[in-house]
């Protein structure tokens, strides 16, 4: 196992999974960037971790958490520094409408124990093994965790999208008063 094949097939999965716990791009690269750096010097002065993958996200984990934090600490003292208005504008408005925008929305709205069992497993591309190892708990409990955690994202999608209730095949049918 090579330092630079380690990082290069765990850029793209920590990238991902810190998009989902910052919801900001340029949050997301620093947080990937910084744990990134963390397993590089950790690589460097002790040899590689037990489990790569488990490190670097354990790290990001924290870095994102700790980020957005201070993110919203500052927004108030940013508002009155740099004179802008809280309020969303007409591009933010836009983006905000995307699937991505509505998924990371809606993600916002699980407990952040399911959020960040569904990022992971989900978008981090974590096995079972090491999201469990990340959280502190047992593998059944992560399984358990990300396929409730799944359930409930699809209710809060179908009843934001006006679907819930609904299946797939009830949505494509025709109704009663429509004719084939």
């Amino acid at each position: 196992m090579e330092l630079e094949t380690v990082v290069r097939e765990l850029a793209p999965q920590l990238l991902r999974y810190s998009l989902g716990r910052t919801g900001d791009p340029a949050l997301a690269e620093e947080v990937a960037q910084d744990a990134l750096a963390a397993l590089v010097q950790r690589w460097r002065r002790h040899g590689p971790p037990e489990c790569p993958a488990a490190f670097v996200f354990a790290i990001a984990r924290r870095r994102a958490f700790r980020l957005t934090f201070q993110r919203r600490l500052m927004a108030p003292l940013n508002v009155l520094l740099e004179g802008h208005s809280p309020l969303p504008g007409p591009e933010e408005r836009a983006v905000a409408r995307t699937d991505l925008g509505r998924t990371l929305a809606a993600l916002r709205q699980l407990s952040g124990r399911d959020r960040e069992a569904l990022l992971l497993v989900g978008v981090g591309e974590l096995g079972p093994s090491e999201g469990a190892r990340v959280l502190g708990i047992s593998v059944s409990a992560l399984k358990m965790r990300v396929h409730r955690a799944r359930q409930r994202l699809l209710r809060i999608l179908e009843e934001r999208d006006g679907t819930a209730g609904r299946t797939s095949r009830d949505a494509a049918a025709p109704s009663a008063g429509s004719h084939a």
